[in-house]
């Protein structure tokens, strides 16, 4: 189901960036449903209430309504599209999705980055430039997790790619090789 989902998801995203990419308002569009997705963060109801059974589809359009009256006609036409086919609750993944293509298609890319201690800021700028030049992007935002038990190191993934530097790994290999 949760691929399904994904699938879903990267769909709707790409035919929306079809859409905006030809309009010109790929990064507009991204900054509205950016917006979007913080409205339905923030209250975790709206959601339920879109989606429930007992609530008749006039008053869920009216709450569309307002949720989308400052949206443009292209967000509004996903808002509608995705509770006309059920998918309301696929939103903030669709949102994603749509992120990586607007940033795949301005240089832009973002970067999970699990280190054992929190970077400093002199360290995040020396590793978003590692980055930058590994991965050929013109800029990066990170997203940093703070994991124990890589003992030393980083492990950076990006671009559905995984660079892992971390001394765990390093140590299961070295005694890898010793048992072998």
């Amino acid at each position: 189901m949760a691929l399904k989902n994904a699938i879903i998801a990267q769909r709707y995203a790409t035919a929306l960036f079809e859409l905006s990419h030809d309009q010109n308002s790929d990064t507009e569009t991204l900054a509205e449903l950016q917006e979007l997705t913080k409205v339905l963060q923030a209250n975790p109801n709206l959601v339920k209430v879109i989606n429930a059974k007992n609530i008749n589809e006039s008053a869920k359009r009216e709450v569309l309504k307002t949720l989308t009256e400052p949206a443009s006609q292209l967000v509004t036409n996903l808002v509608n599209m995705s509770f006309d086919y059920q998918r309301f609750d696929l939103l903030p993944q669709i949102v994603q999705e749509y992120q990586i293509l607007v940033y795949r298609s301005i240089g832009h890319m973002t970067a999970e980055v699990k280190t054992v201690v929190e970077l400093d800021a002199d360290q995040i700028d020396r590793l978003k430039q590692v980055i930058v030049k590994r991965f050929g992007a013109k800029a990066v935002d990170l997203e940093q997790t703070i994991d124990p038990s890589l003992l030393g190191g980083v492990i950076i993934s990006a671009n559905n790619q995984i660079v892992d530097g971390s001394l765990a790994t390093k140590l299961a290999a070295i005694r890898q090789s010793i048992v072998h």
